[in-house]
């Protein structure tokens, strides 16, 4: 039987153009005043795909995303699955900005199809606060974003796919889309420029300035100023002969016997 239209109005995923960016759904703070006002409901969404745009990583992606990852990863006894992230996650780092670094989730798939099947199983798990994911933007399809979208909402998770500016030009079914640039005033890493090109409730912004003034920056930015801006990129170059952290779960074992989910991505 069809629900009546008030029933289908109060659903939290429906946004109505009279709401505006206050609309009360699951959010969580950026860390960042002048990007949580630009944001609907004052924050990164929780159940949802966001996009990270840009061609140069290092930038201050995971500087931006690490307020919200860390409470994640302190409050809720969940995952922060990592998939296929291209180096390894810089532990001493993530752990001073204050992430428990016993709830990462490092997943390695070995091909494309794989690292698609594992964000989809991650997303809608239920066991994950949040998902970060790098795909092949070569074979990238609308559908697959939209089965990302869908598996997140039903997982209440919150995806984070990082993919490059081309990308910018490109439809979307995630609800909320940026676009990261240096700074060109700050060539230390202190800060980024962000776009937002997409969100709820509202039109694409301005350009907003961001600066990671935080508890991090003071920790690392001592006598050895070159040492502590490698490490404020979060990122340890990764080389076959770099052994794999102890406090990280790893997996990058392919199933012999592939389920319905991964042959939809063939």
């Amino acid at each position: 039987m069809t629900l009546p239209i008030e029933n289908l109005l109060q659903h939290r995923h429906l946004w109505r153009a009279t709401d505006g960016l206050e609309v009360e759904r699951g959010t969580l703070t950026t860390g960042f005043a002048n990007l949580d006002a630009a944001l609907a409901g004052g924050g990164w969404p929780t159940d949802g795909l966001t996009e990270i745009i840009g061609d140069t990583p290092g930038v201050g992606e995971l500087r931006l995303l690490l307020p919200a990852l860390a409470e994640l990863s302190q409050q809720r006894q969940r995952w922060v699955a990592w998939v296929a992230p291209p180096w390894l996650p810089y532990a001493p780092a993530l752990a001073a900005a204050g992430m428990n670094v016993k709830r990462i989730l490092l997943i390695h798939p070995k091909h494309h199809q794989d690292l698609l099947w594992a964000t989809e199983q991650a997303l809608k798990s239920g066991t994950c606060s949040a998902v970060l994911s790098w795909p092949d933007p070569r074979h990238l399809r609308h559908s697959d974003l939209r089965r990302l979208q869908l598996a997140a909402r039903e997982g209440d998770s919150w995806g984070i796919l990082f993919r490059p500016e081309a990308a910018a030009e490109q439809p979307s079914p995630a609800e909320l889309r940026l676009r990261l640039a240096a700074d060109p005033e700050h060539g230390d890493g202190s800060g980024l420029h962000l776009r937002v090109i997409k969100r709820r409730g509202g039109w694409p912004s301005e350009e907003l300035p961001i600066r990671f003034d935080d508890l991090l920056t003071r920790r690392l930015a001592g006598p050895e100023q070159a040492a502590a801006l490698r490490q404020l990129a979060l990122w340890q170059p990764q080389s076959p002969n770099t052994p794999h952290p102890p406090y990280v779960n790893r997996s990058d074992e392919r199933t012999d016997a592939l389920s319905s989910s991964q042959r939809a991505y063939r």
